[in-house]
């Protein structure tokens, strides 16, 4: 029996010597495998980079802020500044009669006023000169109070009433009274005082102004 076994042994040696080289050079060609793949990976990763490199979009280069050049004090003394012209012109009126021992039923006057374009003084009587819009406001402020108890103070123009107002006898004052009305030219304005009394002609207790267009 144990040459038998000696020569299974021996059987099995050789058949284990013949299969060695087959198994080592399956072991090669994974191993050369895995080295390509890896290889592989490693270019593409260098490709990549690369790419994203010169593809990368440059920053825009920011726009150039120009100041304003600053104002001095010569440049801004150069600038030629007009006057505001006003449309408007005031024309004041007071009474030209000076004496307040004498009853009146009307109030003639007198104005200081050299620049009246839109309105005419004619025997203490005024005349508008132009059509238009006008601002009227009166004060008329009597002496003393009168016995009759009541006296009525009116702006008029022919066949109109433009301002009225009723004093009694616990007030001297018709206070200020104002309007705007539409005027004509030839329109002319009086005032007038039912009954008649005795009026204080200071200018600041009686007076009439108007304001229109220049």
């Amino acid at each position: 029996m144990m040459p038998q076994q000696s020569m299974d042994r021996c059987e099995v040696s050789e058949n284990c010597h013949h299969h060695s080289p087959g198994v080592q050079g399956s072991q090669r060609r994974l191993v050369s495998g895995l080295l390509l793949w890896v290889g592989l990976l490693t270019v593409s990763h260098v490709v990549c980079i690369t790419l994203l490199v010169i593809t990368r979009p440059h920053a825009l280069p920011l726009p150039e802020i120009v100041s304003a050049p600053k104002p001095t004090a010569d440049s801004s003394l150069s600038i030629p500044l007009e006057p505001q012209r006003v449309p408007w012109q005031m024309i004041t009126f007071e009474p030209t009669d000076n004496d307040v021992s004498v009853e009146r039923s009307g109030i003639k006057w007198k104005t200081q006023s050299k620049a009246n374009n839109f309105v005419s003084l004619k025997g203490g009587s005024l005349t508008i000169n132009q059509d238009g819009c006008y601002f009227l406001y009166l004060q008329v402020t009597l002496e003393t109070p009168e016995v009759s108890g009541q006296h009525i103070v009116r702006v008029n123009k022919p066949n109109q009433v433009l301002l009225e107002v009723r004093m009694t006898n616990t007030s001297l004052s018709t206070g200020f009274l104002g309007r705007a009305v539409d005027l004509a030219a030839s329109d002319t304005l009086t005032v007038t005082v039912s009954p008649g009394a005795r009026i204080n002609t200071t200018y600041t207790a009686t007076y009439l102004g108007i304001i229109g267009p220049k």
